[in-house]
């Protein structure tokens, strides 16, 4: 036996396993391919303009779609994150997603975006004077018509949930979903805050809490005390 004590053999039986739990470690962990859900934080849209024409280049299948504007149609915004891009015109919505080309939706006769235009990882939200609208990739635009007199009050987007505020109702939307999912405001009942965090959106009002989830597809209510 070699009773050398620099020697391997006489290294102590936890940190020989541990050194033999870290190189396996390392092994596997190089072998495991990073699947795009892993990576669905990470741009992989990019949108660019050259004259009238728009490109917009996929970093997961190395494709390209390009779309061509109207003379003299005006580009109002542009902008991409995480897998969604879209372009608002003042003629059209313009969306793209990794795998597809570009989704299209025409504005109606008088329709007027707002300026504000959120765009998230897997969502992209805005509201007109008629309609309240998302984009969410292979669904396409999924659209809200507003009733007479209903007006868009707030918009909160986060990485995998939306959310639209009117003076009536509260609009919930989903990457996975194909409409919205609505939850009536009452009578007199003040907005407070408005937030959303991943896949859960969060309305407080003088009365209640509202909860919308983003994996379930809908809302949840919680009467608050009277103080």
């Amino acid at each position: 036996m070699n009773d050398d004590p620099g020697s391997p053999l006489r290294m102590p039986r936890f940190v020989l396993a541990f050194s033999v739990l870290v190189a396996l470690a390392g092994v596997g962990a190089a072998q495991v391919p990073l699947l795009p859900d892993e990576i669905e934080r990470t741009d992989v849209i990019a949108i660019e303009r050259d004259g009238r024409d728009l490109f917009a280049f996929d970093a997961l299948t190395g494709s390209r779609a390009t779309k061509r504007l109207d003379v003299d149609e005006v580009v109002r915004f542009q902008a991409s994150r995480g897998r969604v891009g879209v372009v608002v015109t003042d003629r059209r919505l313009l969306g793209v997603y990794p795998g597809g080309g570009w989704v299209e939706l025409r504005l109606r006769l008088d329709e007027e975006p707002s300026d504000a235009v959120l765009v998230e990882d897997r969502l992209a939200l805005l509201a007109t004077n008629r309609r309240a609208l998302a984009f969410n990739g292979a669904d396409g635009w999924i659209a809200e018509s507003l009733s007479s007199n209903e007006v868009a009050t707030s918009l909160r987007v986060g990485a995998a949930v939306g959310v639209v505020t009117t003076n009536r109702r509260a609009l919930g939307i989903a990457p996975r979903l194909r409409s919205f999912a609505a939850e009536g405001l009452q009578i007199r009942e003040g907005l407070e805050a408005v937030t959303a965090q991943d896949a859960l959106a969060t309305i407080r009002t003088e009365r209640r809490i509202l909860v919308f989830s983003a994996p379930r597809g809908t809302w949840t209510t919680q009467k608050r005390r009277l103080r």
